[in-house]
């Protein structure tokens, strides 16, 4: 168990920061920011996930997406049914993925 809170702990820290989702433009596109962190702590995991052992990456990327996911109180399912919506807008999902890629980056530069 203390493991598990040691690496939901990781993943949450990776977006404490709030995502930056839009340029300010009239045109811009709002996003989701729930599914912004949902998205980032979920590619935090794969990230984590890369580093195993190739024996171990398929068991240990599962493990931390149901973390991921876990913590924002999602399923897998409800996760897929966000991002088939998503996908029917590109403008949104074009926006929404920049806001993720942003989240991204300012949990590496606020990385100790």
């Amino acid at each position: 168990m203390t493991r598990a809170a040691a690496l939901l702990a990781l993943l949450l820290a990776g977006c404490s920061e709030p995502p930056v989702t839009g340029t300010g433009a009239p045109d811009a596109v709002p996003v989701d920011s729930s599914l912004v962190d949902v998205l980032a702590d979920v590619q935090i995991a794969a990230a984590r996930a890369a580093l195993a052992a190739p024996a171990r990456r398929d068991a240990a990327l599962d493990s931390l997406r149901a973390v991921a996911l876990a913590a924002h109180g999602l399923s897998a399912d409800d996760l897929r049914d966000r991002q088939a919506r998503l996908a029917s807008d590109p403008a949104e999902a074009r926006a929404t993925y920049d806001a993720v890629a942003t989240a991204l980056d300012a949990a590496r530069i606020a990385a100790p």
